[in-house]
């Protein structure tokens, strides 16, 4: 509440800070945030080609669909968003299904929040974060239990009233998977370019920190980077007001509220601005179109 009634009361100073950005780093940050959605447009298209191996997968239309994706997630809540890609991918993949494109998604999205717990716990033990919470030992084991069970009982019941429905929709998710099954293929065009779209996260937030002048390091551009993406689970559209709140944790004892409120704000604007513009972009060129009214028509 305390971090709540700072940012109030030094929002209006913090508009004050925006004129005096140094237009170099930001320069370099609007390269890094295209090249993330290219780099990560380019492995969920590996992984739907992985998934579609008789036939061929447009990166272009798969790019387009990505970023279209990408600028619903600032305006629809719990990222909508995602809904919008495989809705796209689909229209765009002969003979695809939903359940297929979903889960290559979810390949690109398991990495991320494998890679962010990873982040959270080396940051923890380098003793960047502060320490977590114990949980009680045995306190919630019965209800645990009881919920477990609860869920068993509801799948077998599930299973056994639309078994036959149920596999299929499992045969075709497991082939949107088909990429985890040849880890050298994963490796060699998924791996390294969602490894390369993370550090030009990191180096969108470092150089805007840059660009406000605030000297907090390479390690706080981390944590900023997976602060942000926790943010995206409140649901709201884009996590707005959570990335405010967490970038004054994470900025907390190197700059005032005002200034962390500042930073994270015109940053959220300003990737929100450009992922916007890509997006809308890519859904006139995938509707061949030049009027964004129709182009948004037809992607409804």
């Amino acid at each position: 509440m305390t971090v709540l009634a700072s940012i109030g009361d030094d929002f209006a100073a913090a508009a004050e800070r925006i004129p005096a950005l140094d237009g170099r780093f930001l320069a370099l940050a609007l390269v890094l945030q295209l090249a993330t959605l290219a780099f990560r447009a380019l492995a969920w298209r590996n992984v739907l080609a992985a998934a579609h191996p008789r036939q061929a997968v447009p990166l272009f239309s798969v790019g387009c669909a990505y970023a279209a994706g990408v600028a619903a997630n600032a305006f629809l809540p719990v990222r909508g968003g995602e809904g919008v890609k495989i809705a796209l991918a689909r229209s765009q993949i002969p003979a695809s299904s939903v359940a297929t494109i979903a889960a290559a998604l979810s390949v690109v999205i398991l990495l991320d929040a494998i890679l962010g717990a990873c982040v959270i716990v080396a940051l923890w033990a380098a003793g960047v974060l502060p320490a977590l919470p114990s949980l009680p030992a045995v306190g919630g084991l019965p209800i645990a239990v009881a919920v477990a069970a609860a869920l068993t009982v509801a799948a077998g019941l599930t299973v056994r009233r639309f078994g036959s429905a149920l596999r299929r929709l499992l045969s075709s998710a497991t082939k949107g998977l088909a990429v985890l099954r040849s880890p050298w293929l994963y490796l060699r065009t998924v791996l390294p370019f969602q490894l390369a779209a993370w550090a030009c996260r990191i180096g969108v937030v470092y150089f805007v920190m840059e660009a406000f002048r605030i000297e907090a390091g390479f390690v706080t551009a981390v944590l900023v980077v997976v602060l942000n993406g926790a943010a995206t689970a409140v649901p709201v559209p884009g996590g707005a007001g959570s990335q405010q709140v967490l970038a004054t944790y994470a900025l907390q004892g190197v700059v005032s509220a005002a200034a962390a409120v500042s930073f994270s704000l015109s940053m959220q604007v300003g990737v929100t601005a450009v992922n916007t513009a890509v997006g809308l972009a890519a859904v006139m060129l995938l509707f061949r179109t030049l009027r964004p009214v129709a182009a948004l028509r037809a992607a409804r």
